[in-house]
């Protein structure tokens, strides 16, 4: 069990002795989302009830980067969570990001083993509030934040680009002879606005790919930020001899400063075109900077299911960096 824990550092001397000219010794550093949540309100049917609350470890990253040489970076990555009231199970660290980073290869960056994927960096860069919750597509389980494969990150007249391939489970190992292609294109016509492009297909066995399409547009600047995301979403049911399931979808959000705190606010719509369901999601909350890398953030989740009752749950999310 100890070696569990220690893992992360022995690693990243590993790292570091495998290039002992390198004129980075390397840096581990890690971020931290801890809230206290209250479920104040909650449909009958709904597996997280009423009055339900706990203080939580939601996501723990401990990370060593280390500039290699003039071609090449290496990172390390692990990821630990609570795994929900009730449940007995430790918080057990898996492994988020294991890459290497080929720089000006192939005309841009060049990806290889467990990176990042363009499904929602862009969207949540200018959200800035991945600490109090995901993006869209993430939130709804439509696409992994990191998968197994090549990325390729660069620009070209005027055009940003992340185009992979990988193997399409995320973090998990592979099950199926498919693998998941992706394709982000983003512009930024002045320094305060993104817009981007994004496409991705899951080949899968028996006519059950998935298909995902998206837009962003998005307006980040010191004051003000303002995000419009709508997406479509196709998952294949051949296998089940049944008709190919549709979700649309749209997010939009916004943040004002107010000194060095800000005021955030967000609404997503999901449709899903079997079943004729419509979810709604409102969130809203304050951003306090007690220092640099430190923040805390009381914030308010509102879930309106496709039915008479919504999850409404306070929550106080503690973010810090180190």
């Amino acid at each position: 069990m100890l070696m569990r824990y220690t893992a992360l550092p022995v690693i990243a001397l590993m790292f570091a002795g495998m290039n002992p000219a390198a004129a980075d010794p390397g840096k581990l550093g890690g971020l931290a989302y801890l809230d206290y949540y209250y479920v104040a309100s909650a449909d009958d049917a709904d597996p997280v009830p009423e009055k339900r609350n706990a203080f939580r470890f939601r996501r723990f990253y401990l990370t060593y980067n280390q500039v290699m040489s003039d071609r090449f970076d290496v990172r390390f990555r692990l990821e630990a969570n609570d795994a929900g009231y009730g449940t007995r199970p430790k918080m057990i660290p898996f492994v988020k990001h294991g890459y290497v980073k080929w720089k000006d290869a192939l005309g841009g960056d060049l990806y290889i083993g467990l990176s990042g994927t363009p499904t929602n960096s862009i969207a949540e860069s200018v959200w800035g509030y991945r600490p109090v919750e995901k993006a869209i597509l993430d939130l709804n389980g439509f696409g992994s934040t990191s998968d197994i494969g090549l990325g390729l990150v660069g620009a070209s007249g005027g055009l940003n680009y992340h185009l992979m391939v990988a193997n399409g489970p995320g973090q998990r190992p592979e099950t199926d002879n498919g693998k998941k292609f992706y394709g982000s294109i983003s512009v930024n016509p002045t320094e305060t606005l993104v817009a981007e492009v994004y496409g991705d297909v899951d080949f899968r066995p028996d006519g059950q790919d998935r298909l995902t399409g998206k837009v962003f547009l998005g307006v980040q600047s010191q004051t003000l930020r303002l995000g419009v995301e709508p997406f479509i979403r196709v998952n294949g049911e051949a296998a089940a001899d049944g008709d190919d399931v549709t979700f649309v979808g749209v997010s939009l959000f916004g943040s004002v400063s107010m000194g060095e705190d800000r005021i955030f606010g967000r609404f997503d719509v999901v449709e899903e075109d079997e079943g004729d369901t419509t979810d709604q999601f409102v969130l809203a909350g304050y951003d306090w900077t007690v220092e640099k890398g430190v923040h805390i953030i009381p914030n308010i989740h509102i879930q309106i299911p496709d039915g008479p009752d919504a999850n409404v749950q306070g929550r106080v999310t503690a973010y810090y960096k180190f």
